[in-house]
């Protein structure tokens, strides 16, 4: 199998490399091009969307969705804002019913659905991973909110992926093509029983879990790459390593974006917990969750930086951004890890990388 793994340090990039093969079947070598699925990585790229949407002044955090979408007003999400959506606090971790991918297909169908959830614990109370909805739901809160009726996936396409030239889209447009994913190796089941938190083990292997429900209602076959082509966000993402850093430093610095200091601040800024704490619900382990972006936590310290902010994917993609050493990483493989976070592959190379950068940091004072 492949992956791609890119480094970008004060603005400079300083490590872009990539190997091994593409699609399995076809013996196709991994290029400098090479796109792959970056499954849940790329809500950080919605995230992003978001971040942008708020300095135009489309929606503020704050607001509650209600606000531009009065329909979805009801059944206990009068007051959802978009941070609660954003934190994975608002409670709408489960469809509440099989979404097929004509259902995905359609706006309008989608909307409706969405209209009629219900929270699945009292919003804002505590943190569960939006796996599947989170996406979704921002798509539509977009097409309510900007004066155009853009989807997130348009808006990110048009307001961020256009201006900085990155190869991230949210599925494969016809004739596309992208690396292949493969189901996970016995290596990395192992992964989950020898390195996987005991939370999280015993969410995937609850079938009553809300981790098994919401995978359930998607029900996508991950090794098939038919299912980029609907209208799933919080998982359909395709890109490359080089253009996930390439995000992350501008997230990070602002430049190309237009984003002034207040909004790149308030990514890395102080995360607060909700009232019954940090344990993920859905995950089952201590998450930490700010404006999109999972951050540094006791079961997922991926940076020694408060700061860092990023999101990882089913499979072992990863992307972050650490203004305190100034860093945006993007680790993309095609070989599908068992680990949503923390997975083997990328947990040795960012260990390797934050040797190095510890030989290097400046000395105290200077």
């Amino acid at each position: 199998m492949g992956a791609a793994l890119c480094v970008i340090c004060g603005g400079v990039t300083v490590v872009d490399v990539w190997g091994g093969i593409a699609d399995p079947q076809a013996g196709t070598p991994w290029r400098r091009e090479t796109r792959a699925p970056l499954f849940s990585t790329g809500k950080g790229a919605i995230a992003a969307a978001c971040v942008m949407a708020v300095s135009r002044g489309l929606f503020a955090y704050d607001d509650p969705l209600s606000h531009s979408w009065p329909a979805f007003g009801c059944l206990g999400k009068e007051r959802i804002t978009f941070r609660q959506i954003l934190d994975h606090s608002a409670g709408l971790a489960l469809f509440g019913q099989h979404m097929d991918a004509a259902t995905l297909d359609d706006p309008e169908a989608t909307a409706r659905i969405i209209e009629q959830m219900e929270p699945v614990w009292a919003p804002g109370e505590r943190w569960g991973y939006h796996l599947a909805t989170f996406g979704t739901v921002l798509s539509q809160a977009f097409r309510q909110a900007d004066p155009t009726g853009r989807s997130v996936e348009s808006f990110f396409a048009e307001e961020i992926a256009a201006p900085l030239s990155l190869d991230i889209t949210f599925g494969l447009a016809e004739g596309d093509d992208c690396a292949a994913p493969a189901l996970p190796g016995m290596r990395q089941m192992t992964d989950l029983m020898m390195r996987g938190r005991f939370g999280l083990q015993a969410q995937m292997l609850n079938p009553l879990s809300l981790l098994h429900r919401t995978l359930r209602e998607v029900g996508l076959r991950l090794e098939d790459r038919s299912w980029l082509r609907h209208a799933l966000p919080s998982g359909n993402a395709v890109g490359s390593a080089r253009a996930v850093a390439r995000l992350y430093a501008a997230l990070q610095s602002g430049i190309g974006l237009g984003l002034d200091p207040v909004m790149t601040a308030g990514l890395a800024g102080p995360v607060c917990e909700p009232p019954l704490g940090c344990r993920d619900e859905v995950m089952g382990v201590a998450n930490r969750w700010g404006l999109g972006f999972v951050r540094p936590s006791i079961d997922f310290p991926f940076s020694p930086s408060r700061q860092a902010f990023g999101m990882p994917g089913l499979g072992g993609s990863f992307g972050f951004a650490d203004p305190q050493r100034r860093l945006a990483y993007a680790y993309v493989p095609n070989r599908l890890g068992i680990l949503p976070f923390d997975d083997r592959r990328d947990a040795r190379i960012r260990q390797a990388l934050d040797g190095v950068l510890a030989e290097y940091e400046p000395a105290k004072g200077s």
